[in-house]
């Protein structure tokens, strides 16, 4: 079975290509922009077919296609960061949905037959009041972010693909998803990197940290793209399926965490400047409808990701 992953060097893609790899039969090709951080595919050299490209080039992407004849395709490649969507929309629009009718073009006419992943999420359902949780996958959409809207817009897309052309398209809306190879932009890794630089005599022994009261639901990328595989393998086409753990933790349980697994005595200070204008008290999704396609349920819990994330962070800090 052949493979194809656009979107390789971001959090999911290599964790994904690790995955697959342990599996028997499958060929693994990859589809990845020339600028790209490469660091996290490094020790994927000579067991991935790599094609360069960039979503947004509707040529690039059918010709890497049509090369690789794929029988699954797993699209993760996106403008990922909410915050960046304000500062530039049209961009954000442009990877996500126009980068999404391109994938799906390829495929239709190169492989009509595979099957099609589209990475979703929560960011799709807005704001959710503490009494709407958990999360099912019939809750409203209401995206508080230009990046939330791209992300409803491509999967909007991808379901009219299955709709009109009979493509097996199915799409996840991922929740919080967290593991080493990942930017320090998720409140876990700020933390972990601020620790590890506490530790190797990089910064004052001062934690600074937002919010403390939010809660949170965090699935590792282990986990992730685990179920990505089951998914695609056992969910029904035309579906959404919420990806998440199911818990929520609170961001204050977090910290504690840090701290008791820590290498030095911290002071925790809350800095305004990572306090959100809006920020909502929990987003927790049910992810019961993925269980019951695929018998999932998450294996790696928070203290493990702590403990990977605060490794990652002093190897990183050791190397810089």
């Amino acid at each position: 079975m052949r493979i194809f992953i656009t979107g390789i060097t971001g959090p999911v893609g290599s964790f994904l290509a690790d995955y697959l790899l342990t599996l028997p039969n499958l060929e693994i090709y990859a589809f990845k922009r020339w600028r790209s951080d490469t660091r996290p595919i490094e020790h994927l050299r000579g067991r991935v077919t790599f094609h360069e490209g960039d979503i947004e080039d509707p040529f690039s992407i059918a010709r890497a296609i049509e090369r690789a004849k794929p029988d699954r395709v797993y699209h993760l490649a996106a403008q990922s960061y909410p915050s960046e969507s304000w500062e530039a929309p049209v961009a954000t629009m442009r990877v996500n949905v126009e980068g999404t009718i391109n994938l799906l073009e390829a495929v239709r006419c190169h492989c009509p037959n595979a099957r099609v992943h589209i990475a979703g999420t929560s960011a799709q359902y807005g704001w959710v009041a503490p009494d709407e949780v958990p999360i099912k996958e019939m809750h409203p959409m209401r995206p508080a972010s230009p990046y939330g809207v791209s992300k409803v817009a491509a999967e909007l897309t991808g379901l009219q693909y299955h709709d009109s052309y009979g493509l097996h398209v199915v799409v996840t809306r991922s929740f919080n998803h967290v593991g080493p190879r990942q930017g320090d932009r998720c409140s876990i890794q700020t933390f972990c990197r601020q620790m590890a630089a506490i530790e190797a005599g990089r910064q004052g022994p001062a934690l600074h940290v937002g919010n403390l009261e939010a809660r949170r639901d965090f699935t590792h990328t282990a986990d992730v793209a685990r179920a990505l595989w089951l998914l695609l393998e056992h969910g029904a086409p035309g579906e959404v399926y919420n990806l998440c753990s199911g818990q929520a933790t609170q961001i204050g349980d977090i910290v504690a965490m840090v701290r008791q697994q820590g290498r030095a005595p911290v002071e925790v200070v809350v800095d305004p400047a990572r306090l959100r204008p809006v920020d909502e008290p929990i987003l927790l999704g049910d992810p019961g409808k993925l269980h019951a396609a695929t018998d999932w349920t998450p294996q790696i819990g928070m203290e493990q990701i702590v403990s990977e994330l605060l490794e990652y962070w002093r190897q990183q800090i050791l190397t810089s």
